[in-house]
């Protein structure tokens, strides 16, 4: 009856912490979605600056793309 209790006491445990990590994890995802739209509008652009070929032009092309993240980011708030 003892070894019952015990394996009920683990095994409940083991489902309170399954469930907290489970609860951690996808609040840790959200984020906010403004800045998340930033980001990605940020990486497709500086994606498409890397297929410049010539070395000044690209940084131009990436120091816009940072740029417009930056002022994106702005609008957030």
């Amino acid at each position: 009856m003892k070894t019952v209790k015990v394996i009920k006491g683990i095994a409940l445990s083991l489902v309170v912490c399954a469930v907290m990590f489970v609860g951690a994890d996808s609040t840790t995802e959200a984020g906010n979605r403004c800045t998340d739209r930033c980001a990605d509008v940020y990486k497709v652009k500086k994606d498409g600056c890397r297929l410049i070929p010539f070395k000044t032009e690209r940084h131009i092309c990436e120091r816009t793309a940072k740029e417009a993240k930056n002022d994106c980011k702005h609008r957030c708030r």
